[in-house]
Order: C-alpha cells, then sequence, then structure tokens
C-alpha cells in the first residue's frame, strides 16, 4: 500500500507540473495543484490520512537530499551572491522582522488567540524550524508546522504575481522575496523562474530561518 501511495504522488506530481507548463495560473502552482488533488483521489477512494502517512514518511526522507541540492546553485552564482551580500542582508533581516510583526498584529487585531499568534510569529521559516521553534517556545507545533506550509503555498502561488504586478523583474530580487517570505516552496517556485532566483531563495530561506530562530525568543515579550 505505501509503494502505491508513493507512485500516485509522482503521478500527480508529474501531472501538476505538466498543467502548470500549459496553464500558467497560481491555481496550477504544482505545490498546490498536488496537494489539493491528493486530498480529492483520499477522499474519493474513502481513505483517511493515517492510510498516507507511510508513503507521506517515505517521500519526507528526500527532503534531505533536496535540501542539500540547492547548495549547486549557490555555488554556480556564488560570485553575484557575495556581491550583493551587504544589501541582501538588510533585506532578509526587514523582511523577516516585518512578516512577523504584521502576522501577529493582524491576528492581535482579529483577536486570535496566543497559541495561533505563536504559529503566525513562525510562518515564514521552514516547517521542521517552525516545529521545533514552536515546541521550544511552549506552542502548538503541529499547527506553527500546517501554517508554515500553508503559508509556503500561498507565497508560492501569489507572490510571482504581486512581484509581476509591481514590475520585480529581476530574479535576484524575486528569490530574495520568495525566499525570505515562502521557505522552501517559495525558494522552489522561484528556481523555476531562473537558475540566480532559485540559488537567491535558498539563501535567503536559511538564513531567514536561523535569524527568526535567534531574535523571535526576545520579541516574543514584545509581541504578547
Amino acid at each position: 500500500m505505501t509503494l502505491f501511495w508513493v507512485l500516485v504522488t509522482i503521478g500527480v506530481y508529474m501531472l501538476s507540473r505538466k498543467l502548470s507548463f500549459k496553464w500558467a495560473s497560481p491555481f496550477t502552482n504544482v505545490v498546490f495543484l498536488s496537494t489539493a488533488t491528493l486530498i480529492v483521489i483520499l477522499l474519493l477512494s474513502g481513505q483517511t490520512y493515517d492510510t498516507y502517512v507511510p508513503a507521506r514518511d517515505a517521500i519526507t526522507t528526500l527532503l534531505g537530499p533536496a535540501t542539500v541540492a540547492l547548495g549547486l546553485p549557490l555555488y554556480r552564482n556564488l560570485p553575484i551572491l557575495l556581491a550583493r551580500a551587504k544589501r541582501a542582508l538588510g533585506a532578509i533581516i526587514l523582511g523577516t522582522l516585518s512578516t512577523i510583526f504584521v502576522a501577529v498584529g493582524l491576528g492581535t487585531a482579529l483577536k486570535l488567540t496566543d497559541h495561533v499568534l505563536l504559529a503566525l510569529s513562525v510562518k515564514s521559516v521552514t516547517s521542521p524550524i517552525a516545529l521545533e521553534l514552536a515546541r521550544q517556545l511552549q506552542g502548538d507545533a503541529a499547527l506553527a508546522a500546517s501554517v508554515a506550509v500553508a503559508c509556503g503555498i500561498l507565497g508560492a502561488m501569489l507572490g510571482p504575481i504581486i512581484l509581476t504586478r509591481f514590475n520585480v523583474t529581476d530574479p535576484f530580487t524575486r528569490g530574495l522575496a520568495l525566499g525570505t517570505l515562502s521557505h522552501g516552496i517559495g525558494t522552489a517556485q522561484a528556481a523555476t523562474e531562473h537558475p540566480l532566483s532559485g540559488a537567491t531563495g535558498g539563501a535567503a530561506m536559511g538564513l531567514s530561518a536561523i535569524f527568526t530562530s535567534f531574535v523571535l525568543p526576545f520579541l516574543l515579550p514584545l509581541l504578547f
């Protein structure tokens, strides 16, 4: 059964990629479309998510090599990254701080609970780090990881459209924005646009996660 669901996932992903290339749209974003399709398949087949968990775990083991593979475009574009490192680092710090304050500020205005606000504060870091941060800060780890994934998908879907709308065409800048605000999913989307965007997104994803891990415990007393 595990092998069956792994093959189904691969097939859904390949189909989503073809549809994404043929009809460019936020709703044909590969991650969003694959996720939605798998949910529909599980519902129609009468299977629960527990049935899919072994396949998920098997596929998740590939995240490590996939993350390491991000080092290749980083290496190939290293001179460009180093030349613009100072301004990029400033943008990552400002982007990380702004997304924390804006998310928590909006959540506070909507009178959300502290558990939800804490999950929102880590929404822009990659899911494993969001999960661990939430645990250390005595928050709901599962909720934090879910919010991080949802924000990553939304960022990958809408981020390129918003950037294009504001005439942001520079691959370096686009990758920087997507990697900072939408972590791994945004970086994957950036990599489909341009190799430099993927490299910048990977660097931004890692640096923003490190910065958030250090600064968030000190910001929490100010946010709550």
